[in-house]
């Protein structure tokens, strides 16, 4: 068996690789010069401004609109001269509604309940069973689900049917200065 002599290998001279040029690993050689060096630069400093630009967008759209719609606004449902003590009374408000990057004017019944002096309450129209709009029996003094039969009191407690839960309550004021009923949706 003949035997190898390692060391001679190492006084080799540098493999070049016609996609890397010199092996860096080989003391000695000269690292890739300006040009090359200036484009690795451009190209990595490019990707990092499209990332980054791409995170601040993504970031914006997952955290923007919930930022946006936490609070809700106040919207003018009539006066009190409109309303009769103690009777509710159905008011059809324009709500401006805002998912991700889209809008739309949403149609929102709510049903203004006037205690004859400075108190208002607001009740939401829809029903808490599957999402029917009630109605208001002046007869019988009681809302009621035309859909599947729920019965609600006139301060929106159920008293029969299906509805799990009462009449969803709304945030209600009358403005002082002109005595107009805000609601906040």
């Amino acid at each position: 068996m003949r035997r190898v002599d390692f060391e001679v290998l190492d006084n080799w001279p540098p493999v070049r690789n016609h996609a890397s040029g010199d092996m860096p690993h080989i003391p000695g050689t000269p690292t890739p010069g300006g040009r090359r060096r200036a484009l690795v630069l451009f190209v990595n400093t490019a990707i990092a401004l499209i990332g980054g630009g791409l995170s601040a967008v993504l970031g914006a759209f997952a955290l923007g609109p919930k930022a946006r719609a936490a609070g809700g606004r106040w919207i003018r449902a009539g006066t009190t001269s409109d309303l009769k003590p103690d009777e509710p009374v159905a008011r059809v408000l324009a709500v401006s509604r805002v998912d991700g990057w889209y809008r739309e004017r949403a149609r929102e019944t709510v049903f203004l309940v006037w205690d004859g002096d400075r108190t208002v309450r607001a009740l939401s129209a829809t029903c808490t069973h599957l999402g029917c709009q009630v109605r208001w029996d002046a007869k019988d003094k009681k809302f009621r689900c035309p859909c599947h039969g729920g019965v609600y009191a006139a301060d929106g407690t159920v008293l029969g049917g299906p509805p799990p839960r009462p009449l969803d309550a709304i945030e209600a004021r009358i403005d002082a200065a002109d005595t107009s009923v805000l609601v906040r949706l």
